[in-house]
């Protein structure tokens, strides 16, 4: 069982889990992709995308607070109907679900796959605490990039527990085509105009307001150039960052595109890719941007320089560094203006 929670049209783990789901050899293994739901997420998109891939062995449990009784009951339910024998889980969430259904069914074994964002979370150290006690019950741990396996080392994980593996993408779908993207008719980009975007849920790790400022400014430089924000967010998340590029007079330059299901198109319309997370894992986005030969702009964040050598497969900066990632900006920008 495959168990995960998440929101609207998921990121870069749901990509690895419905990935992994169809590559699996169906004569071996049995995956059940077991996602939780909020009932009042009326954008939820994961059952789509499972059935776009041909993921037929998929399940969607209602979700309604913190901890659910209902959910976990439904949860052991599909474990003795279904005989798992294996539940992997990916978040907070189904750590702690996980870690109940054990004490309903002991035979069953654990496996935690930390992709990153989960161990740098913003928690109270309480629940930090609380969170790292429960991982310390799981026999595996799969870390998505050396990074990230050191957090978990330094969390107080036993490092004989933990395995790398890191994230991939089917490079037959991610790949350079011919065929011309329609995103700069769609938002009015004219052909020669420089072209930044990003792709990634709208959140605190991925420091847009950083991205937002390097984007003032390298419009003084090149003033025609657009910038995409491509993805969603909870809460006030979106109207916060559009307040943030009104009042830096750049809101005519930024398109914020909301959650998008044609990533391939959005790439193809990219001079550059930009990413400015203070926190990762191993992120998809940086591999579906290097798959499809869009030069990629990167902070040092979580296993970023595992992807990129710099200067040679791409440009890292540091964390923060405004000034440093303007600059790698503007010396790209200007083959392309």
């Amino acid at each position: 069982m495959e168990l995960r929670s998440t929101y609207k049209g998921g990121g870069g783990p749901d990509k690895t889990i419905l990935l992994s789901a169809k590559k699996h050899n169906k004569d071996k293994f049995f995956i059940l992709v077991t996602y939780l739901r909020d009932p009042d997420d009326n954008d939820f998109q994961i059952g789509s995308i499972a059935r776009k891939l041909g993921i037929t062995d998929y399940v969607e449990i209602i979700d309604r607070r913190k901890l659910d009784f209902k959910c976990l009951f439904e949860l052991n339910r599909l474990l003795k109907r279904n005989d798992i024998q294996v539940i992997h889980v990916h978040d907070q969430k189904t750590i702690l679900l996980g870690a109940l259904l054990k004490l309903l069914n002991p035979r069953v074994k654990l496996l935690n796959t930390a992709h990153g964002w989960m161990i740098n979370s913003d928690f109270d150290k309480l629940k930090q605490k609380i969170e790292f006690l429960i991982l310390c019950l799981y026999p595996l741990h799969i870390a998505v990039s050396e990074d990230t396996k050191k957090l978990l080392v330094e969390s107080g994980i036993d490092p004989r527990k933990i395995k790398v593996l890191y994230n991939s993408i089917d490079t037959a779908f991610w790949k350079k085509t011919a065929s011309l993207s329609t995103v700069r008719n769609e938002f009015g980009i004219s052909h020669v105009s420089l072209v930044v975007g990003t792709i990634g849920r709208l959140s605190k790790e991925k420091d847009l307001p950083t991205f937002l400022q390097v984007a003032r400014n390298v419009l003084n430089i090149y003033p025609d150039s657009f910038f995409l924000v491509v993805g969603d967010g909870k809460e006030d998340e979106l109207s916060c960052l559009w307040d943030l590029a009104k009042n830096k007079g750049i809101e005519k330059a930024v398109i914020f595109t909301g959650h998008r299901s044609d990533l391939r198109n959005i790439y193809s319309s990219l001079d550059l890719f930009l990413t400015t997370s203070l926190t990762e894992g191993l992120p998809n986005a940086v591999l579906e941007a290097m798959a499809m030969e869009v030069p990629v702009v990167a902070t040092r964040a979580g296993g970023v320089p595992e992807l990129i050598e710099d200067g040679r497969t791409g440009f890292l900066c540091d964390k923060g560094d405004v000034k440093g990632i303007t600059n790698a900006v503007i010396e790209i920008g200007r083959a392309h203006v």
